[in-house]
């Protein structure tokens, strides 16, 4: 439904000055490119969507922090490992999995090659989030402008909005086993797919 539909407000600014410049490039430079211009608006508006999200809570359940593919699940130590794959068309809102508090203990500023390179994650922008029973990583890609926390949230309930990711790769550790719901391949969505309980 259209009247659901909300463009986040990270989105503004640079969809305005999109839209400008193809406007400015279509009356006075070229009408193809201008029209490229548009088009491009037209995606930066996909990109920047905050569609109506309805949250699965459960006080069990792990909820995935971001919509995705898995890409592959990891045990190392009697931990868990999932890694989920980001690109610019899952919507970019990056939501608390569980109630409670939780706390950055890292932010690097970097690179942002692919996240797939064996060098991104020593070199790419990335963030480290401790929550009471798990860690997120988020490790930046080729698309990724800035890994946006909201820095004044120390606490956050199940499915709540916490940040914005663009691209990368976002790793879920887990503290101790979980009883996993996901598995590799599998679509994600944020606040809706329980990846454990």
């Amino acid at each position: 439904m259209m009247s659901n539909f909300k463009i986040l407000e990270e989105g503004y600014k640079p969809i305005v000055i999109t839209f400008v410049m193809a406007l400015v490039i279509k009356f006075f430079i070229s009408d193809f490119l201008g029209n490229i211009g548009i088009l491009l608006t037209l995606f930066m508006i996909f990109i920047y969507r905050n569609p109506f999200r309805g949250i699965f809570y459960g006080e069990n359940n792990i909820l995935a922090p971001i919509d995705g593919v898995i890409q592959a699940i990891d045990y190392v130590d009697g931990k868990q490992r999932i890694y989920c794959d980001v690109n610019l068309c899952n919507v970019h809102i990056l939501r608390a999995p569980s109630d409670g508090k939780f706390d950055i203990k890292s932010f690097y500023n970097g690179l942002n090659l692919s996240a797939n390179n064996y060098k991104a994650k020593y070199l790419n922008e990335r963030v480290l989030i401790e929550f009471e029973n798990f860690n997120l990583e988020l490790l930046s890609g080729v698309c990724n402008n800035k890994i946006l926390i909201d820095e004044n949230k120390t606490e956050a309930k199940q499915g709540e909005r916490i940040g914005l990711f663009f691209n990368g790769l976002v790793i879920i550790e887990t503290k101790k086993a979980l009883n996993l719901s996901v598995k590799i391949g599998d679509k994600i969505r944020a606040g809706q797919t329980i990846i454990g309980k």
